[in-house]
């Protein structure tokens, strides 16, 4: 499918009335509103006018990059989901060593010892997990919202796709996720599987706190369950905020910087004395 969109929005030029082709230094695109149909009829025409016999590459460029950002999403959905099957398995794989020194050792000091080495050590995995999984999710939402843009490039090309494709009319600004349309609630944050991950997280954290307090002999088992409930409950509370800042600081243009960096060209004033020098030593 994507060759063939090469080929339909390559005839748009001679369908738009046959402009002669420009040159590399040819008029500069505008940026117009797109959520009108006068919008998107002046946007292509200004495409068409702009970029003349570069059309057909043009699309499939944007086709080529916006294969490359599906990959991309598919690649951090299955990070994601790698990442969170390894914590979990980790958590399982340390509950039932637990279980087995603690028959072992009766619940002894033993006991007390392997599992404040090891639940600890669990606790980091789950923490650097949960950021990374914070940090993925948002690289997902960048890449959908540059496809996003390309859809709009097709969609201004070619207008009479618009009844075969799920389109909503409006503005850039209004998919940012801080104050915006589709910003997702504390809710649906616990819903994602840094979410996940932070609760079952937490309780790791907790269980810890419990058994330090256990190992020192610091009260009954009510107030070890309690100081332990207290602990998780902040544990929790922390990851969240954490969670909630990241998407109040979400940004496109700060995801996969080097990938979107675009090399500026450096002009001879700029280039100063050294010009001169490096076309001697090329000759």
């Amino acid at each position: 499918m994507i060759p063939r969109l090469g080929h339909f929005f390559g005839g748009l030029r001679r369908d738009a009335g046959g402009e002669p082709p420009l040159g590399p230094k040819g008029p500069p695109l505008v940026h117009v509103d797109s959520g009108t149909s006068e919008g998107s009829a002046d946007l292509r025409a200004g495409l068409v006018q702009g970029l003349g016999d570069r059309l057909g590459p043009a699309v499939t460029m944007a086709t080529t990059e916006h294969f490359n950002l599906q990959s991309a999403r598919a690649a951090t959905i299955s990070e994601a989901n790698g990442r969170a099957s390894i914590y979990l398995a980790a958590v399982s794989s340390n509950l039932i060593a637990l279980a087995f020194i603690g028959q072992m050792s009766r619940l002894g000091s033993e006991f007390y010892a392997f599992a404040l080495l090891l639940l600890p050590v669990l606790a980091f995995v789950g923490a650097v997990t949960f950021q990374r999984l914070v940090q993925s999710s948002f690289e997902d939402i960048a890449y959908a919202q540059r496809i996003a843009r390309l859809r709009n490039l097709y969609m201004a090309l070619a207008p009479e796709l618009e009844q075969y494709l799920l389109v909503r009319r409006g503005r850039l600004g209004e998919s940012r996720l801080h104050g915006g349309l589709f910003g997702p609630s504390g809710w649906q944050l616990a819903l994602t599987t840094a979410g996940m991950v932070a609760v079952v997280n937490s309780v790791v954290i907790g269980a810890s706190a419990g058994l330090v307090l256990a190992a020192l002999g610091a009260g009954s088992l009510a107030v070890t369950l309690a100081a332990g409930a207290v602990v998780a409950a902040l544990a929790l509370a922390m990851h969240r905020a954490h969670h909630r800042r990241a998407r109040d600081a979400y940004e496109p243009q700060t995801i996969d910087q080097y990938a979107i960096l675009v090399a500026r060209t450096q002009t001879a004033e700029e280039a100063g004395p050294s010009a001169p020098r490096q076309e001697g030593e090329r000759e």
